[in-house]
C-alpha cells in the first residue's frame, strides 16, 4: 500500500523523536560504564565521555573484595523477596474485601484513603519503631512498614471490580468458597496487574537505604544499596582532604567517581538481568483495565 505524504512525514518525525529518546537513555548509561572502568587520570581531568579512556577495574575489585558486599547483597535479596511475597499477600487479599460489599465499607476506604495524603510523619515513625516497638537492629522495621499499601490495593481492587460478577457467580454455584474464588477465579483475571505491583514493590525494596541509616548499627544487617552508600562516602572523605593524601603516601587512592559509576552499575545489574523475564507481565499491568470489555 502505497503511503502518502503526511503519513511519510509523520513516520520520519517519529523516528527522529524516538531516536532522540533512546540517545537520552543510553548516553548517560554509557557514560556511567566509561567512568566506572577508567584509569583514575581519565577521571581526575573529566576527560571521559561516552567511551572509557584507560582500563581500571579497581573500584569493582574493591568493593566486590569486601565480605560485607556479598552479606548485604543477600541481605537485600532475602528482605526484597520476604516483602514481595508479604505485600502481594496482604495487599491482594485486602483488595479482594474492598470489592465485596459490607458495612462500613466506605468509611473503612476514606480511612485507607486519607493515609495516603497524611502520614504520620518521619519523626513519629521513628519514635514508634526505634522506642516503642524496639525494632532497631531488626529486619522487622525495614519490611514491616512497606507491606501494605493503599495505592496497590487501589489498583488490585480496581481490576477486580471489573471482572464481570458472572464469572466468580459461576465459581460460587459449582460450589467454589470464597477462598477458592479468590485463588482460582481473581487471582488468574488479575495476575498481570499483581506482577506489575510486585516489580514496583521489588524496586522499592532493592533501592531502600534510608530505612537502614535509622534503625540498623550492626554491619550483618546492612542492605547493599546502604553498604554502597558507605563505601563512596568513605572514598570522598580520604579523596578530598589534602592531608589524608599526604599523611599515606604510596598508597594510590581511586577516585570517588569511580566508586560512585561502579556503585550504580553493581545495584542496577540484577535488576536489569530480571527485567526481561518479567517485561510481559510489567506491561500487561500497566495498561491492563485501559479497555474495559
Amino acid at each position: 500500500m502505497k503511503k502518502n505524504k503526511d503519513e511519510i512525514v509523520f513516520q520520519v518525525i517519529d523516528f527522529i523523536f524516538l531516536t532522540m529518546v533512546i540517545l537520552l537513555i543510553i548516553l548517560p548509561l554509557m557514560h556511567i560504564i566509561s567512568v566506572s572502568v577508567s584509569s583514575k587520570e581519565a577521571v581526575n581531568t573529566n576527560s571521559v565521555g561516552i567511551f572509557p579512556k584507560g582500563f581500571d577495574l579497581k573500584a569493582y575489585g574493591e568493593i566486590l573484595g569486601k565480605q560485607v558486599f556479598l552479606r548485604s547483597l543477600v541481605n537485600t535479596v532475602g528482605l526484597t523477596v520476604i516483602t514481595v511475597l508479604l505485600a502481594l499477600i496482604v495487599n491482594t487479599m485486602a483488595a479482594y474485601g474492598f470489592s465485596r460489599e459490607f458495612y462500613g465499607k466506605k468509611l473503612i476506604t476514606y480511612v485507607f484513603v486519607l493515609t495516603m495524603y497524611f502520614s504520620g510523619g518521619l519523626v513519629p515513625t521513628y519514635i514508634l519503631i526505634k522506642n516503642w516497638l524496639r525494632l532497631d537492629n531488626n529486619y522487622l522495621a525495614l519490611f514491616l512498614p512497606s507491606i501494605v499499601n493503599v495505592f496497590h490495593i487501589i489498583v488490585i481492587r480496581s481490576q477486580i471490580e471489573a471482572i464481570p460478577p458472572s464469572i466468580r457467580d459461576a465459581a460460587v454455584i459449582d460450589g467454589a468458597s470464597e477462598r477458592q474464588a479468590l485463588f482460582h477465579v481473581v487471582i488468574p483475571s488479575v495476575s498481570a496487574t499483581i506482577a506489575a505491583i510486585g516489580m514496583f514493590t521489588a524496586l522499592g525494596m532493592w533501592n531502600m537505604w534510608f530505612p537502614v541509616l535509622l534503625y540498623v548499627s550492626e554491619k550483618e544487617l546492612w542492605t547493599l544499596q546502604y553498604f554502597l552508600r558507605v563505601i563512596v562516602f568513605q572514598k570522598l572523605m580520604e579523596f578530598m582532604p589534602k592531608e589524608n593524601l599526604m599523611a599515606r603516601p604510596g598508597v594510590e587512592l581511586v577516585n570517588p567517581r569511580n566508586y560512585q559509576m561502579a556503585s550504580i552499575i553493581l545495584v542496577a545489574l540484577p535488576i536489569v538481568c530480571i527485567y526481561p523475564f518479567v517485561q510481559k507481565y510489567f506491561v500487561k499491568g500497566i495498561i491492563s483495565g485501559a479497555v474495559k470489555g
